[in-house]
């Protein structure tokens, strides 16, 4: 019989290690919130619901590093919102409407996330990946990349992407993965994709950290800090080395592979 691990804190080092693995799976297509609570709770000894609170904690530092990298485009739409709320622009109103579709489907997932049977989640996580590789055959398959910009993106582009953002409160999912991947079957720039991504995770990381600062107090932790900074930094970092290579990445491959690792979690939790 496997008995759970007694839970401990971690110490500096240990913290460290989890900041960095959030920073660079944040912004990759792998589940950062699945591999930190892995880690965390498999190697490092935690409890289950104490390294998922850690994970969310984490999120902060991502959305921290998400508001350094795109201050400017951030900015601007706080200036738009509050000159003219009645008459946003193409990416101020998708930005809005795709946060308010991912915001109730995220939620309801995660308050019944321990509702649902391993098999339902399972069968979700399937149907997401086959979803996922028919969208990167098709890539693959095409003899241009989208050319669609932040300007030209529209109502039917903010709830696919906000349902995309929702969906990925299932574990194993990956929030950038799915979003991206949704922005680039619209036939949306690959730069621009990324750009959307990663601006329209800030609200949804900067709420989980908010949540997990507010229940379990982490902002008291000297080594919750130096785990917020590292992946602060971290995050940062991968964002800029993404951004410069966005146009040479082959995002049809990107998506198949996100697809394929998608339903062999599936098959596992199966």
């Amino acid at each position: 019989m496997h008995l759970q691990p007694e839970s401990r804190v971690v110490t500096l080092p240990e913290a460290a290690l989890l900041g960095l693995i959030q920073g660079l799976a944040e912004w990759l297509p792998v589940s950062s919130e699945g591999v930190v609570t892995a880690v965390y709770s498999l190697v490092f000894g935690a409890d289950l619901p104490d390294a998922v609170n850690f994970s969310l904690w984490l999120h902060l530092g991502t959305a921290l590093s998400a508001l350094a990298a795109f201050r400017s485009d951030v900015w601007d739409v706080i200036r738009e919102i509050a000159r003219r709320p009645t008459s946003p622009s193409p990416v101020t109103a998708y930005l809005i409407l795709a946060t308010l579709s991912s915001a109730p489907l995220g939620f309801l997932l995660l308050i019944g996330l321990f509702e649902f049977s391993e098999i339902v989640g399972a069968i979700a996580m399937a149907v997401v990946g086959l979803l996922m590789l028919i969208t990167g055959a098709v890539l693959i398959k095409s003899k241009s990349s989208g050319t669609r910009t932040r300007d030209d993106v529209r109502w039917p582009d903010a709830i696919l992407t906000g349902i995309a953002q929702g969906l990925a409160a299932l574990p194993g999912l990956s929030r950038s993965g799915l979003t991206v991947s949704a922005l680039l079957w619209r036939g949306v720039d690959r730069r621009e994709a990324l750009t959307l991504s990663f601006i329209l995770s800030i609200p949804a990381s900067l709420g989980a950290g908010l949540y997990a600062a507010i229940s379990a107090g982490y902002y008291a932790s000297p080594e919750a800090t130096v785990a917020l900074v590292v992946s602060a930094l971290t995050g940062f970092l991968t964002i800029r080395a993404l951004m410069s290579v966005a146009q040479r990445l082959n995002f049809g491959w990107f998506v198949l592979v996100l697809g394929a690792g998608i339903i062999a979690g599936a098959t596992l939790i199966w």
